[in-house]
């Protein structure tokens, strides 16, 4: 999911066309390849030993360029966790929006402000909640401003792993942050100086418009609440956060301020407020929070109060756990950071929303009680739905189950599938009715214990027409003429493919409900992507409601029928059906595909700007690269899985393509890594490629999973054969329930 802000530099961009392919570059156009496969044919094995977390580097993907930035951050949380706190940086001249999505900016030297809370690898700015900020000396009104108060910072004086961060400031103060799943931990060590709370603190394009802050000496307690309003969450009202923060020391002295004006009051109230605290020596703050009130944040911290080394020791503990689960052999030791930091990043985001005694604020902005299970928000649907989930289907399957209960719920109390739900609301982000996949994919691969009657009907009544709150747009034409003309609006034809994609998802799910008659009516419209197929171009396009195609549009260049892309990105976009789109492509789908990464690997691969052929680091092409196994051609394509692998991901701050949607991005370096893709349609099987892991151990709830190819280097990628518990598969695919229950799958790769 892209930044609507970087729009302008993607016009200035496309406008060059002495660096791209010519626009009227043809499907058969015959290009040769630019990427040659690697002749390396190392084969030294380095195998990961416990503790895992000494492979995760949290600062991959905390940098880059353009489209090219990850959006990632260096601060701690526990799996899924509330808690994220973290560094909001900025440069001499400030902190552009896109670039500091999650706060924190590699290339920056100054830290603003340590914020609780914030979202993963996502294209728009949201949350930075609550600010703690310690300074040397008297405290000043200059102070309450972010340059006043910002201090500059060396990456070599700082440090990140899973469950803790720390950096020394230039000015001799040392922060440091740990977390349990509601209560961010800080510890300050300075000279004499104080601690500054800043309620009115803001990322880029996030507005603080409410909160409080009072002051409990007695109890050394700051309380309070702000509410954000930021590039999602300010469509619904923003989201407030409420805190706790318990500190360590008395306060000598304390104070509080209201838009930059200084005062001895013990609170104020308002989005331009802050209170300090005197500090000196080695000082903690506890702050714990909630999306309910004041009080249930103070609950969450009287059953997580513990000193900061034990909740570092319990949120390191809690990571090794999860990442023990995968125990990889790989070719270098650069390979084992790269994936071990990917899976990392599957385990951050969503969203835990409920608090200790289950309450949670729901999609309704009303109190509930989740009992059973536990309660996540932000979820971020259109991206994670395509790699995430399936990923979690397979290796975390209890964490998926509480995020299908909670997009269950979320249907109920909302009376509308989720769609991309941020905190407290539903933001109505990017197209397509994705839960029905998520839903559909997890209920057909055995993960059933939730609603999933009750979520259908909701997903059912959404796909048959309009919702009095949101539900589908612009149904009514899906359902007139099937397809969304493009005088209805942005995205027409991506919707319209979505939507036949979320129909054939709940085709499946209805037929595993026993509702046939519903199957019947989904299943026939999950072929209204048909109505997009332009013969004249030999491409999808968006539709004009007298029936025409617009013929004139560059289909290299972004459309306005498009969500972020291209035709030729969105012309392959028919998952549930390439055996259809292949006949409509004349049988030749297999010398297109070859044609089209020619052409791909033939573009500029800067990634400051979109690419117009195969993208990597947006979503709508993820599948493509395996269509040749979906096609039973797996040797074809691995050349081609490979360059992305090679191409897209690194061990550095711009290691990610680009924003990392949630874990999108990683959970596909990992799928691709082991050789294995979850096949699209909402199946229950998988493709199988060419690994990069000479072997991969998944400790499965069911049993021990392991897959190996122990030939595969840079020169061995091509897939030869695959066995499965002694036995030769006769193609390329193997059933999720087969690998749920453990055992042996071989993959033999070639050079040619």
């Amino acid at each position: 999911m892209r930044r609507a802000l970087l729009l302008g530099l993607l016009l200035a961009c496309s406008s060059n066309k002495d660096d791209a392919a010519p626009a009227d570059a043809g499907p058969d156009s015959s290009v040769e390849s630019c990427y040659e496969a690697p002749t390396n044919d190392e084969r030294t094995v380095v195998a990961a030993k416990a503790p895992f977390i000494q492979y995760v580097d949290p600062f991959i993907g905390t940098g880059g360029v353009g489209f090219g930035t990850g959006s990632t951050f260096p601060g701690p949380q526990v799996p899924y966790g509330m808690a994220r706190p973290g560094p909001d940086t900025m440069s001499a001249g400030g902190a552009p929006t896109f670039s500091h999505c999650s706060g924190y900016a590699y290339e920056d030297n100054f830290i603003y402000g340590f914020s609780q809370t914030r979202l993963h690898g996502i294209g728009i700015v949201e949350a930075g909640a609550i600010a703690l900020m310690p300074v040397n000396g008297a405290v000043t009104s200059e102070l309450t401003t972010e340059k006043g108060r910002r201090a500059a910072f060396s990456h070599k004086n700082e440090k990140a792993s899973p469950g803790y961060y720390a950096v020394t400031l230039d000015n001799g103060i040392k922060a440091e942050l740990t977390a349990t799943a509601h209560v961010a931990y800080h510890r300050y060590t300075l000279t004499d100086g104080a601690l500054l709370l800043d309620i009115g603190h803001e990322l880029p394009s996030v507005k603080i418009t409410d909160g409080s802050v009072t002051i409990d000496a007695a109890k050394q307690e700051l309380s309070g609440f702000a509410r954000y309003d930021g590039g999602y969450s300010g469509r619904f009202g923003g989201v407030p956060m409420y805190f706790v923060a318990k500190v360590s020391a008395p306060f000598d002295k304390s104070g509080t301020w209201k838009a930059g004006a200084l005062g001895d009051a013990a609170a104020q109230t308002g989005g331009d407020t802050g209170a300090w605290i005197s500090a000196k020596g080695s000082v903690t703050v506890a702050v714990a929070l909630s999306f309910v009130d004041v009080e249930h944040a103070r609950k969450n911290l009287e059953a997580e109060t513990m000193d900061f080394d034990a909740a570092r020791k319990a949120a390191e503990a809690d990571w090794e756990k999860h990442l023990s689960r995968m125990q990889l052999e790989t070719r270098s030791a650069r390979d084992l950071e790269i994936a071990y930091t990917a899976l990392y990043h599957t385990l951050l985001m969503p969203t835990l929303a409920m608090d200790v005694d289950g309450s949670y604020r729901g999609i309704d902005q009303a109190v509930h009680v989740a009992t059973g299970y536990r309660y996540y928000t932000d979820f971020s649907l259109w991206d994670t739905y395509r790699t995430l989930h399936p990923f979690l289907n397979l290796l975390y399957p209890e964490h998926q189950l509480d995020f299908l209960q909670s997009m269950a719920t979320m249907a109920k109390e909302g009376q509308a599938p989720p769609k991309w739900p941020l905190g407290i609301g539903e933001t109505q982000g990017m197209v397509g009715d994705s839960a029905a996949v998520v839903i559909s994919d997890s209920y057909l691969k055995g993960l059933r214990d939730f609603d999933v009657k009750g979520a259908y009907e909701v997903l059912k009544k959404s796909a048959n027409g309009p919702l009095p709150k949101n539900g589908r747009g612009n149904i009514k034409e899906y359902l007139e003429k099937g397809y969304i003309p493009i005088e209805a609006g942005g995205s027409s034809a991506s919707s319209t493919l979505e939507y036949a994609y979320n129909d054939y998802a709940l085709a499946s799910l209805a037929d595993a409900l026993g509702e046939k008659a519903d199957a019947d009516v989904f299943r026939k419209r999950s072929g209204n992507w048909k109505n997009l197929w332009d013969g004249q171009t030999g491409l999808l396009l968006g539709r004009r409601a007298d029936g025409t195609f617009p013929q004139k549009d560059d289909h290299l260049a972004w459309q306005d029928y498009w969500a972020e892309g291209t035709s030729w990105h969105y012309t392959w976009f028919v998952p549930h059906d390439l055996k259809g789109l292949d006949a409509a492509m004349g049988s030749n789908m297999l010398a297109r595909l070859d044609d089209y990464f020619a052409h791909s690997t033939c573009q500029p691969q800067s990634r400051l700007a979109p690419k117009p052929y195969y993208w990597h680091s947006n979503e709508p092409v993820l599948f493509v690269p395996w269509i040749y196994a979906e096609l039973d051609a797996p040797e074809r394509g691995a050349r081609f899985l490979r360059w992305a692998l090679a191409n897209e991901y690194g061990d550095g701050p711009d290691g990610l393509p680009g924003n990392d949607d949630g874990g999108t991005m990683s959970a596909w370096y990992l799928f691709a890594g082991m050789g294995i893709f979850p096949r699209v349609g909402a199946g229950t099987d998988y493709v199988l490629g060419s690994p990069i892991f000479p072997k991969t151990t998944l400790e499965l709830p069911g049993g021990k999973l392991t897959i190996s190819a122990p030939e595969t280097s840079a020169k061995n990628l091509v897939p030869k054969s695959f066995t499965w518990k002694g036995g030769k598969l006769s193609r390329a695919r193997i059933e999720h329930a087969e690998l749920a229950k453990g055992g042996a799958l071989e993959i033999a790769l070639a050079s040619q």
